[in-house]
């Protein structure tokens, strides 16, 4: 007789109830490979009809020899699994039992096929050779961060740029090769933005006076000359800003 892998136990519990003494099967083939089985069912209600059915990733390996027997107390049904020589080597989906006429229908897992662990050890070695670049790739990287914030001085905040512009301003640290322009027109740039820091401080330490000083000593100032003032003053700091916002 052949092997039976599964036992479907029907009408034990209530009407058209369905049970599996295995809850899951595994049948070892190779591609290739075919091999037939008995499914037992055991009917304890009254005789009727059952039907088997496949899910779709085992249609055309998992063949019924009879997919719809009239089953009285116990029958066997013959099952044929079989692999293609060129199919996967394994599969797993499910075998479904249906009683009732349609009004109840179960199922349990099947696993047609073997693990090859060939497969395995090549993901693990894959794996390792992924992990062995990303480590290269980081200690690339790590080489790399200390160049990159050295090309970069400029990242600072915007008080630090300010202090290094105004002390590039008046040291006349503009190099050729920072601005990438000639020497001499860095040079004759430099001219128009120490008037212009003068004239502010100029006008800064005027307004400063014009308020600290006693007022026997305090001089006029006329509507003309404010409006003067004013506009030195503005230009001045718009001229500043300007550069300023040039440089950071």
């Amino acid at each position: 007789m052949q092997q039976t892998f599964q036992n479907v136990i029907i009408n034990q519990q209530e009407i058209n109830s369905i049970e599996f003494e295995k809850e899951s099967v595994e049948i070892s083939l190779s591609p290739g490979g075919e091999e037939t089985f008995e499914i037992l069912i055991t009917n304890y209600g009254s005789p009727t009809h059952i039907h088997f059915s496949v899910s779709d990733e085992l249609k055309g390996q998992i063949i019924f020899l009879r997919d719809n027997p009239y089953v009285l107390q116990k029958e066997y049904v013959s099952v044929v699994a079989r692999i293609p020589q060129e199919g996967r080597v394994l599969t797993k989906g499910q075998i479904y039992i249906t009683a009732g006429y349609g009004s109840r229908k179960k199922g349990f897992p099947v696993q047609l096929g073997k693990i090859d662990p060939k497969p395995q050890e090549h993901s693990e070695d894959e794996s390792h050779a992924g992990n062995k670049e990303e480590e290269l790739s980081f200690q690339r990287s790590s080489a790399t961060l200390p160049v990159k914030m050295l090309s970069h001085p400029k990242s600072g905040s915007g008080f630090g740029g300010f202090s290094s512009f105004i002390h590039r301003s008046f040291t006349g640290s503009f190099s050729a090769t920072e601005r990438k322009i000639p020497k001499n027109i860095s040079e004759n740039e430099k001219l128009p933005m120490n008037i212009a820091f003068g004239g502010f401080l100029l006008l800064v330490c005027l307004f400063f006076l014009y308020f600290i000083l006693p007022s026997s000593l305090q001089f006029k100032v006329g509507f003309a000359q404010s409006v003067l003032f004013s506009i030195l003053f503005v230009t001045c700091m718009i001229y500043i800003l300007l550069k300023i916002a040039e440089e950071i």
